[in-house]
C-alpha cells in the first residue's frame, strides 16, 4: 500500500511538473524551435501573411515560424507589458515604422548589427529609404518587412473622357485635378475622393516643403500647413469633391468619381470592380517635378529578452533571408516587398503596386515620415480636418489649436 502512494505521489508530482513546463510555453507561445513573430496584421491580411510563413515552414528550416496576431492595441500594449516583465516575450515582433524610435529610446529593443553582418540582409538589397528607417544612431533596430502607400486610383474612361492625357507620365497634379473637376461638374462628377484627412494632408503638405518637425519639436502652425489645408477647401467649395459623410469609395465604384487617393491595402475592394477599367499611380503632387510618394514601412524588431538563444536569432535571420525573393503572398494584399529582389518576380510586377520599386525615379519617390509628435498631429488633423475645410472654424486658428495640443501631449 506505501509503495502504491508512493508511486502515486510521483506520478502527481510529474503531472504537476510537466503542466507547469505547459503553462510557461504556453504562455510565451514559442518553443526552443520555433520563431514566435507577433503582429498586429488580423483579418484577410494577416491570413495572407500566415500562407507566406507555412510556405517557408514547408521547407523544412532549423525553426520554424509561428505568427500569433492580435488587435493593434492589444499588440502595442502586450509587447510593451512582456518586454519589461521579461517573460513571453516574441523572437520578433512586426512593427510600424514610426514605432521603431520610440520603442528604442524607451530602451526596450536589441540591435540586429552582429546578428546580419555577413548575411544577405543588408542595406543595398532593400528599398533605401525602407532601410534607413530602422537606423536609429547608426545601428539596425528594425529590418524592413512591406510598404504600405497612400497612392491614387483612377477610373480609366473618365479620365479619357474628362482629363484626357493627365496620367500618361503617371502623375496627376491638383492643377490637373482642378481642371477634371470643372470639365466633368456639370455631368455630375466628381475629380477627387476626400477620404482619409491625415493622409492626404500629409503627402500634399510635404510636397510643398512641409516639415513635421523643426530643431527637434512638432511643427504645424506654419504657412505651409495653411496652404496644404487650403488647397483642400478650394476643391471643396467649387463642387469637385463630395462633401462630408458622402462614402468616396461607393461613389467611385459606381462611375462617380475620377479619381481617388487611396492605399494600397485598397488593392482586394478595387479588383471587385467590373465596370469599368481602373489604374493605380502615385498619389496628387502639387509638382510634377518632384515628386513624393507617402508611405509606410513595417519593421521586424527584436525585443529584448533573456530567454532568446543566438541559435534562433540565426534562424530568424534566415526567415527574413528567405522573404527576400518569396513574399508573393504577403503582398496580394496590395502591400509592395522592400527587398529588391522580388523585382525578379514576373508575377509580382504585374501588380498594380508595383510601378512603386519599377524605376529608380519611383523608389527615390517614396518618403516615410517618422519625425516625433507626428502621430500626435496625425490624430488632431483627422479630427478637425473637415472643419477647415468646410469653413465651420478657421484654418490657421485651427492650426495653433494643434500645435498647442501636440505640445501639451509631448510635454506630458
Amino acid at each position: 500500500m506505501k509503495n502504491f502512494k508512493l508511486i502515486l505521489m510521483l506520478i502527481v508530482t510529474a503531472s504537476l511538473f510537466l503542466s507547469a513546463c505547459s503553462s510557461s510555453e504556453e504562455s510565451s507561445g514559442s518553443s526552443s524551435n520555433e520563431i514566435l513573430l507577433w503582429s498586429s496584421t488580423t483579418g484577410p491580411d494577416g491570413d495572407l501573411i500566415k500562407k507566406n510563413i507555412d510556405q517557408y515552414n514547408e521547407t523544412d528550416p532549423e525553426f520554424k515560424v509561428k505568427l500569433v496576431s492580435m488587435e493593434g492595441g492589444v499588440f502595442n500594449n502586450k509587447l510593451s507589458t512582456v518586454t519589461r516583465s521579461g517573460k513571453g516575450v516574441p523572437d520578433i515582433a512586426l512593427i510600424a515604422s514610426e514605432s521603431v524610435s520610440t520603442f528604442q529610446s524607451q530602451e526596450m529593443l536589441e540591435p540586429w548589427n552582429q546578428y546580419i553582418d555577413g548575411t544577405d540582409v543588408k542595406q543595398e538589397n532593400y528599398l533605401e529609404e525602407a532601410w534607413n528607417v530602422g537606423n536609429v544612431d547608426g545601428d539596425q533596430f528594425g529590418l524592413p518587412a512591406t510598404m504600405g502607400s497612400w497612392v491614387m486610383y483612377y477610373n480609366k474612361d473618365l479620365v479619357d473622357k474628362y482629363a484626357p492625357g493627365a496620367v500618361d507620365d503617371g502623375i496627376v497634379t491638383y492643377e490637373e485635378i482642378e481642371e477634371a473637376g470643372a470639365a466633368a461638374k456639370a455631368d455630375g462628377i466628381y475629380s477627387y475622393g476626400f477620404s482619409w484627412a491625415m493622409q492626404n494632408f500629409s503627402n500634399l503638405y510635404y510636397q510643398m516643403g512641409g516639415k513635421f518637425s523643426e530643431n527637434g519639436e512638432p511643427t504645424i502652425n506654419n504657412d505651409t500647413a495653411v496652404a496644404a489645408m487650403e488647397q483642400f477647401k478650394n476643391l471643396h467649395d467649387e463642387g469637385y469633391m463630395p462633401k462630408n459623410g458622402e462614402d468616396v469609395n461607393k461613389l467611385f465604384n459606381n462611375g462617380k468619381l475620377i479619381f481617388l487617393p487611396e492605399g494600397t491595402w485598397m488593392l482586394s475592394q478595387m479588383e471587385k470592380i467590373t465596370d469599368f477599367e481602373w489604374g493605380q499611380t502615385f498619389t496628387p503632387q502639387y509638382d510634377a517635378n518632384n515628386v513624393i510618394q507617402g508611405s509606410g514601412v513595417d519593421q521586424f524588431a527584436m525585443f529584448k529578452s533573456k530567454e532568446r538563444s543566438e541559435e534562433k536569432i540565426a534562424g530568424t535571420v534566415a526567415f527574413i533571408e528567405w522573404l527576400q525573393t518569396n513574399q508573393l503572398e504577403w503582398i496580394k494584399s496590395g502591400a509592395n516587398p522592400t527587398a529588391l529582389g522580388m523585382l525578379e518576380n514576373e508575377e509580382y510586377l504585374e501588380m498594380p503596386q508595383s510601378f512603386l520599386l519599377k524605376t529608380p525615379e519611383a523608389r527615390d519617390a517614396v518618403t516615410i515620415i517618422t519625425e516625433p509628435g507626428t502621430s500626435y498631429i496625425f490624430a488632431e488633423i483627422d479630427n478637425s480636418g473637415w472643419d477647415m475645410i468646410q469653413g465651420k472654424v478657421e484654418i490657421e486658428d485651427q492650426l495653433e489649436k494643434i500645435q498647442q495640443i501636440v505640445n501639451d501631449k509631448m510635454s506630458q
